[in-house]
């Protein structure tokens, strides 16, 4: 469809359902971080917690899967926060678009956010993902020091401190590549 068969209107209403969609998706994204963080944290700290109760060899195999499932939450929340510093910049840009439309200023909380641009997913996204990579790294070493105990072997001391090691800069690495994150716009521009 050709720009110029659509009225201003017409535009301008095209784009507010598209923002109405974003901020639904926000929310969701919101949502799934602030939820699930606590639950996902919260049981894996409980595990950390109840483990001497187990034998030996279940306490070993909790020790290999938990440094893995402690990576994947850092990974899933990071996906959550990029996902949501692209929500928030395309909100940015609609309001923008029909501001230029409408000549006026009629949506202004994107695009005028003091915190705009300094702060990969805003603030709150942020400060999570900060947060949940204390937590990770803290949960990390107390899968090292329960670790220890389990075993003489100085090679399974060494295999496993590298596993957890490796882990920690995973998660690290994760952490920065978010804060390097730009969002790109995604639709192509029209050419002529």
């Amino acid at each position: 469809m050709n720009q110029n068969t659509l009225n201003v209107r017409d535009r301008i209403d095209i784009l507010l359902r598209e923002y109405d969609a974003l901020y639904g998706l926000l929310r969701f994204r919101l949502e799934a971080m602030d939820r699930r963080l606590p639950l996902v944290g919260g049981g894996f700290l409980l595990l950390l917690g109840s483990l001497s109760s187990l034998p030996s060899p279940m306490q070993v195999t909790f020790l290999l899967m938990l440094p893995a499932a402690i990576a994947w939450l850092m990974v899933t929340t990071v996906n959550h926060a990029r996902s949501k510093e692209d929500h928030l910049r395309r909100i940015d840009e609609i309001e923008r678009e029909v501001n230029k439309l409408a000549g006026a200023e009629l949506l202004v909380f994107q695009s005028q956010h003091p915190n705009q641009h300094h702060a990969i997913a805003g603030r709150t996204g942020s400060g999570t993902v900060l947060a949940l990579m204390t937590m990770c790294l803290a949960m990390l070493a107390a899968c090292w020091f329960l670790f220890e105990p389990l075993t003489t072997a100085t090679v399974a001391l060494v295999t496993y401190g590298g596993y957890v090691g490796l882990i920690a800069m995973v998660i690290v690495a994760t952490r920065y590549r978010l804060a390097n994150y730009r969002y790109q716009r995604w639709r192509e521009e029209e050419t002529d």
